[in-house]
C-alpha cells in the first residue's frame, strides 16, 4: 500500500478543531509545504507570519530537535488553504502525499484548527497529546501551544520501529515461463559429472578465494572504522548545533527588550539565520563531508555573529578620568 495511503488511514481522526477566529488568506500550496519541510522541521506562510515570530520558530525547531529530531514537521498554513483543499485534513494529506518516505507525524494548523498525519499506528495518543497541549495552552500563544505539542507528541512516538517497512517484491517468473518438473532422464545421466568439475574448479579456485575473503575482511573493517569515525564527527556537529541554539536562545529575552540597537537585532538575526542553515544541513541520517563542513562553518561565523550582537547589547562603560 502507498506511504500515504497508510497515513490518511491512520490519521482519519486525527482533526482538531478549535473555536478560535480564523483568517482566509492566500498562501502555498501544499507541494510548496513539503517542498520546504524537507529541509526544516517548521514552516510558517509567508502571509500569516504574524502568528509565529522568528524567536520563537527558532525555538520551536530547538525543541523539535532536542526532544525528537527528524521525526515531527510542523506547518502553519492560512486558513484560505484548507478551505480550497476542502478541509484542513486534505490539505494535510496532500502535503503528507508530496513527502514520500516521511517519517513520524506531521502538524498542520491554521492556528485555530489542528490536524495530525503520523507514519504510525499510534494515532489515538498523538491526537490526545495535542489537544491537551493546545487546550491546556489557550490564550498563551499559538508558540506556547505548539512547543507543548513537541513535547507530547515526542512521548508517545515510538519511534522508527513502529513506522511501516516497504515491501520487497521477490522475483515474479515471467509469462509464459516453464516451471522445471525434474523428470528429466538427463539429469541424472549428467549429475556425476557436474559435481566432479565443480570439485576440481573448487579446488583451484580456493587459495583465490581465501585471499578475496582476506581483502574483504580487511576492507570492511576499515570501512567499519571510517563510518565510526564519520558518525562521531557527525554526532559532535550535531552537539555544538544543540549547544548553539541554547545560546541563541538565552539571548532572545534581550534583544525582544525596547531600546536595543538595530545593530544588535542585526547581528541576532544573522546568527538565527546560520543556525537555520546549519540545522537544514545536519537534518539528514547521514549528511555528507561537504554537508558537514559547511554546516560547522556556519556554527562558527553563528557564533561569532552572536558575540557581535552581545557587545551591540552592552552598557557602553563612562569613561574613566585620566590620572593627575
Amino acid at each position: 500500500m502507498p506511504r500515504g495511503g497508510i497515513s490518511r488511514t491512520l490519521a482519519a481522526a486525527a482533526c482538531l478543531v478549535l473555536a478560535l477566529p480564523a483568517e482566509a488568506l492566500a498562501g502555498s500550496t501544499a507541494r510548496e509545504v513539503a517542498q520546504a519541510l524537507r529541509s526544516d522541521p517548521v514552516y510558517v506562510a509567508p502571509t500569516v507570519r504574524g502568528l509565529l515570530s522568528v524567536p520563537e520558530r527558532g525555538r520551536l525547531r530547538l525543541r523539535i530537535v532536542r526532544r525528537d529530531i527528524g521525526r515531527i514537521q510542523i506547518a502553519v498554513v492560512p486558513s484560505g488553504n484548507a478551505e480550497r483543499a476542502g478541509g484542513l485534513d486534505e490539505f494535510a494529506n496532500a502535503v503528507d502525499q508530496a513527502m514520500p518516505g516521511r517519517r513520524g507525524a506531521l502538524l498542520v494548523t491554521t492556528g485555530s484548527a489542528f490536524h495530525v498525519i503520523t507514519s504510525h499506528p499510534v494515532v489515538n495518543p498523538t491526537l490526545a497529546a495535542v489537544r491537551t497541549a493546545v487546550e491546556s495552552n489557550r490564550g498563551k500563544g499559538l508558540d506556547r501551544q505548539l512547543v507543548a505539542a513537541v513535547d507530547g507528541i515526542s512521548e508517545v512516538d515510538p519511534g522508527a520501529s513502529a513506522d511501516p517497512a516497504a515491501p520487497s517484491p521477490g522475483p515474479n517468473p515471467g509469462p509464459g515461463a516453464a516451471a522445471p518438473t525434474g523428470d528429466d532422464p538427463l539429469d541424472d545421466v549428467g549429475d556425476s559429472f557436474r559435481l566432479g568439475v565443480l570439485i576440481v574448479a573448487a579446488a583451484i579456485a580456493l587459495p583465490f578465494l581465501l585471499g578475496a575473503l582476506g581483502l574483504v575482511m580487511v576492507w570492511r573493517r576499515r570501512r567499519a572504522a571510517a563510518e565510526e569515525r564519520e558518525q562521531l564527527t557527525a554526532r559532535d556537529a550535531g552537539d555544538e548545533l544543540v549547544a548553539f541554539g541554547e545560546e541563541i536562545r538565552a539571548l532572545d529575552l534581550d534583544v525582544d527588550m525596547p531600546g536595543v540597537s538595530q545593530a544588535a537585532r542585526d547581528e541576532y538575526e544573522r546568527a538565527l539565520g546560520l543556525y537555520d542553515r546549519a540545522n537544514r544541513l545536519l537534518a539528514g541520517d547521514d549528511p555528507s563531508d561537504v554537508e558537514l563542513y559547511e554546516a560547522r562553518r556556519s556554527l562558527e561565523e553563528g557564533r561569532a555573529r552572536l558575540a557581535a550582537a552581545r557587545a551591540a547589547l552592552a552598557p557602553a562603560l563612562p569613561a574613566t578620568p585620566p590620572a593627575n
